[in-house]
């Protein structure tokens, strides 16, 4: 401040006293208005999601920006107001003497109208006992908005001890009310249902599936801790501290009320498969609606601790260390009978889980020569699960006729709670050198290597949906860039990266096992050839040899090997003293290198495409007019190839633009518009794979995609898109030397098409009828009047 002062009275003497009041005495400013948007509720679904204009379209705007500051005590008093008129408003107070405390309140909040409406016969939506009522038919029922609020307040305080220690610590309490679209569905498994030769339960007069839209209820409080102390010298900055995050949900589960009475295939209102007895089922089966009845858990309690310290220390001028150390500690341990939940295992009333987290992290910068930089660092992650194991799932083997007790032998599938022990090591090395002729270089090389827990024995954990899991993965980056500057009007760059990703064998989570009972030949030969004639289940092999169980196993995409190359071009161009432009463009390609059949091909994600270019100019055309605008585009491609018959290059491109006009024709006047353009279009391109014939070991046989195929991919999905334009233009005029009339004119226009919700103007239903719907095409238009004034 000084500085600027001794500058300001050398330089510009008739501005000396205007600049000095400006820093002696700090300036506030308030703003008080009114704004109204036009169009109805439906389409400000969109504008008003986030800030209440759905549901009222006109509002007071309230901003305040007020700074004081006590001469004789140097305390400074910031308040702070900003959107109070709106769902989204936001309050501070800060009372501060520099260089010896600080204290600091804030509070805010966040309405969210979700833009989608619902029209449905249930009852209690929102609540933990929802009943579902079917309507006679899509559209008949009542319309249920749903929006959640979220409500935060903030506590800080700072204290500056010494000049070289400092306290700091802060709260924060938000509490989340309301609801969320959600919902539940079952697909009746022989096991539950039943798969009966009786006319009774294969006629049509039972339906065997239903999916159900029951909104998600929210009444959660997150608290947040922390306090640090700060020490730093010449040398040495080092932070040192306390992290603490409680999370309480007032809701263990959520009980639906369901009726007899779904929806077919067509439409057509018939009752859920019935419960089935022993005869039927080993033990007895249960009905489609005793499932969709059953509790459904929601987010249970929750806390964190986290200790932690880092910094960094300078050997000298030129060298410099980074460190950081934390050891967190996760824990969940809300009772189950208390969430409204049953049949844990026996002997077990909570998950008890507790996550035990270390981090590790030093790092080094150093000057060894002119014009060359080094820089090196190293991270170490554990996180080792330290929940109790338990077997939460069992699905049961259907027998038919039931001959068989119900018992946990006679499972179909079971697994115990997921375990996240995990292991993360990575180090990077980075040289950047300046040559000659303005040119800049940079080389470096970065090396992760992650183990994990995976799967010992089947006796321990079943587990289902996939065919192998990998313990060790590691992943090298080499990269490369090289900027210059082109003269005094042109600066560009290149670089380029490649990694690789590899890692140890796969665990085989085949059920093939020799004591199998009734085992075939052709598994027990699979067996003797990859498992050295012993259970499968947990043994670590080769990719081939998990393929030689199944030739159409798709293995986790991110544990595969992987290739991954990127490009990046960019350049700065200043051709005039009044125009900028700024170019990127970006590319890359992942690839999947896990091994085929040549057969099969192929199977699950087998690469991905990414490519971007922006485009930034600015333009001056005279001391009181500019322009600026933006252009971008980025495009990506997925290449799937499923294990049921089809192909799908999904491809998402979305383009963004973008003028500012900003002038000041006068002395008190400034005027300006904004143009903005989004458009977001995601493409499917389904497409049928040939299938095989022959069993493994093999031979397999090639044969052309089924009829059936054929035709579901020559119907394809259509293309779901986003097009959103918006204008905004605003005039700003001092009616006075402190005071300024602002006028704000909007409008925005959103299209869009989807095949989720509705496909040419049909609904989506769900099996009691519901709908969930919003207007396709929204057009709102907004005023807003604003005086200011600062004082």
């Amino acid at each position: 401040t000084v500085l600027v002062l001794a500058l300001a009275a050398a330089f510009a003497p008739a501005h000396a006293e205007e600049d000095l009041s400006q820093y002696l005495k700090p300036q506030s400013t308030v703003a008080v208005g009114l704004a109204h948007a036009t169009g109805s509720k439906d389409e400000r679904a969109i504008f008003g999601q986030y800030n209440g204009v759905r549901e009222h379209n006109s509002f007071l705007l309230f901003d305040l920006d007020y700074v004081t500051r006590d001469d004789g005590s140097g305390t400074w008093t910031i308040a702070t107001i900003k959107d109070l008129g709106l769902a989204d408003r936001e309050l501070s107070v800060q009372r501060e003497v520099q260089g010896s405390w600080k204290a600091y309140a804030s509070y805010s909040e966040l309405e969210r109208d979700y833009p989608r409406t619902v029209n449905s016969g249930l009852a209690g939506a929102g609540t933990t006992t929802p009943t579902v009522a079917r309507v006679a038919t899509p559209g008949a029922g009542s319309d249920i908005e749903l929006k959640t609020t979220r409500k935060a307040a903030t506590l800080g305080y700072e204290r500056f001890i010494n000049s070289s220690l400092s306290f700091e610590m802060n709260f924060k309490n938000e509490t989340k009310d309301g609801a969320r679209l959600w919902g539940r569905g079952y697909d009746c498994a022989a096991y539950v249902c039943g798969t009966s030769t009786t006319t009774a339960i294969n006629q049509a007069a039972f339906v065997k599936n239903a999916l159900l839209l029951l909104p998600e209820p929210i009444n959660a409080t997150t608290r947040q801790v922390e306090a640090r102390l700060v020490y730093s010298n010449d040398k040495l900055n080092v932070n040192g501290g306390y992290n603490g995050s409680f999370y309480n949900n007032a809701y263990g589960s959520m009980s639906a009320t369901v009726p007899n009475l779904f929806n077919n295939g067509l439409g057509n209102a018939f009752p859920g498969y019935p419960a089935v007895t022993g005869a039927i089922i080993a033990g007895g089966g249960t009905s489609l609606q005793n499932v969709l009845q059953l509790p459904t858990a929601l987010p249970p309690d929750n806390q964190a601790h986290q200790f932690y310290v880092d910094g960094n220390y300078a050997f000298t001028p030129k060298m410099r260390m980074t460190f950081k150390y934390a050891y967190s500690v996760a824990t969940q341990n809300e009772n189950f009978a208390s969430m409204g939940l049953t049949d844990a295992p026996a002997g077990v009333t909570s998950l008890n889980g507790k996550v035990v987290s270390q981090l590790a992290q030093l790092g080094l910068s150093a000057r060894p020569a002119d014009g060359l930089q080094v820089i090196g660092n190293m991270r170490y992650e554990h996180k080792e699960d330290k929940t109790p194991s338990a077997l939460y799932n069992v699905e049961p083997v259907a027998v038919v006729p039931a001959t068989t007790p119900a018992s946990s032998t006679t499972v179909g599938a079971y697994w115990n709670n997921n375990h996240v022990t995990s292991t993360r090591f990575a180090t990077k090395l980075e040289a950047n050198y300046r040559f000659p002729l303005g040119i800049r270089g940079t080389l470096g090389g970065d090396y992760t290597s992650i183990e994990r827990e995976v799967p010992d024995t089947i006796a321990d954990e079943k587990v289902a949906g996939l065919s192998a899991l990998r313990a060790r993965n590691y992943e090298t980056t080499y990269r490369g860039e090289l900027r210059r500057s082109m003269g005094e009007t042109l600066n560009g760059g290149v670089s380029y990266s490649t990694s690789r990703r590899t890692g140890s064998d796969w665990t085989s989570l085949s059920q093939l096992d020799p004591a199998t009972k009734g085992i075939s030949a052709t598994n027990l030969a699979l067996i003797n050839a990859y498992c050295g004639g012993l259970a499968c289940y947990g043994q670590e092999m080769k990719a081939a040899s998990i393929l030689g169980f199944s030739a159409t196993t798709p293995f986790p995409m991110t544990m595969t090997d992987l290739k991954r190359d990127k490009w990046k071009l960019s350049a700065d161009w200043n051709p005039l003293e009044r125009l900028s432009m700024q170019l990127v463009l970006e590319t890359g390609r992942d690839t999947n290198l896990a091994p085929l059949n040549p057969v099969v091909g192929g199977k699950g994600w087998r690469d991905s495409s990414l490519s971007v270019a922006s485009l930034d100019v600015s333009y001056a055309f005279s001391d009181k007019w500019s322009l600026t605008g933006f252009a971008s585009r980025n495009q990506q491609t997925l290449h799937i190839n499923h294990s049921t018959g089809y192909l799908a290059d999904l491809h998402n491109e979305d383009s963004a633009a973008g003028l500012m006009l900003l002038g000041k024709p006068t002395s008190a006047l400034e005027l300006g518009a904004t143009l903005s353009f989004l458009t977001d279009v995601n493409a499917y391109n389904l497409g049928a794979s040939n299938t095989t014939t022959g069993t493994l070991p093999g031979p397999l046989t090639a044969v052309a995609p089924s009829a059936a195929n054929l035709a579901q991919a020559a119907i394809g999905l259509p293309d779901a898109s986003f097009r959103q334009l918006g204008l905004k233009l605003f005039a700003q005029y001092a009616v006075q030397k402190q005071a300024h009339l602002r006028v704000t004119l909007g409008q925005q226009r959103i299209h869009f098409t989807e095949y989720q919700w509705s496909v040419n103007g049909v609904p989506f239903t769900y099996a009691d009828n519901t709908t969930v719907h919003m207007l396709q095409q929204q057009n709102t238009g907004y005023l807003a009047i604003s005086y200011i004034r600062t004082f």
